[in-house]
């Protein structure tokens, strides 16, 4: 089994103006394909709230995330994953408490793939028959390298969708994750109207 390895490093950073989100943008070069760039989220207006991370790269196919902004990443809520113009169908399993159990799994292409984390919530793990792409941030928030390895009969694809869900907020693919995160998630949810007819506004 040929593993292959890869780096991508954060090479700008651009503060948000008046109406832009902040983003962010990590560079690297894949062994034999040539350049890539992960953007996230894509320069958009602050009052949209769903927001997008994308991959392009000389030779990869392009792919982008859309999801409902959540500490300025998309997150799998009500998300849409997009692969060289093909949407992909996306599902989990909200309630499970495994890490293998609350996997993303992703059908794209004519493949299934398993996206999960490993260990603590630095490393993840796509997976489908004949190929795994493991990726290791540096740091949980906007880290500044992302490496990886690749495995098998991985491909551009495959490489482009591992550095893709390197710009989607993942912590709910664990159990402890899920708990930490879900106060916030969960307000992030309701609408300020809510709000107010809640505490009689």
């Amino acid at each position: 089994m040929t593993a292959v390895r890869f780096r991508l490093t954060r090479t700008a950073s651009v503060r948000g103006r008046l109406f832009k989100r902040a983003t962010h943008t990590w560079t690297g070069t894949l062994p034999g394909l040539g350049p890539v760039e992960l953007v996230c989220p894509v320069a958009e207006d602050r009052g949209r709230d769903k927001l997008t991370a994308r991959v392009t790269g000389q030779a990869v196919p392009p792919v982008s995330f859309r999801g409902i902004g959540f500490r300025n990443l998309p997150r799998m809520a009500r998300a849409t994953l997009t692969a060289d113009g093909r949407t992909a169908r996306l599902r989990r399993r909200h309630l499970a408490v495994t890490q293998q159990g609350r996997a993303l799994h992703i059908e794209v292409a004519g493949r299934s793939y398993r996206y999960r984390v490993l260990g603590g919530r630095l490393r993840h793990e796509l997976r489908r028959e004949g190929a795994v792409v493991t990726t290791t941030r540096s740091q949980w928030r906007w880290p500044q390298t992302v490496s990886g390895v690749s495995q098998g009969e991985a491909d551009a694809l495959d490489l482009g969708l591992a550095i893709l869900l390197e710009g989607v907020y993942t912590r709910n693919l664990s159990f402890g994750g899920a708990l930490c995160s879900w106060p916030g998630r969960f307000l992030s949810r309701l609408d300020l109207s809510d709000l107010l007819d809640l505490w009689g506004g």
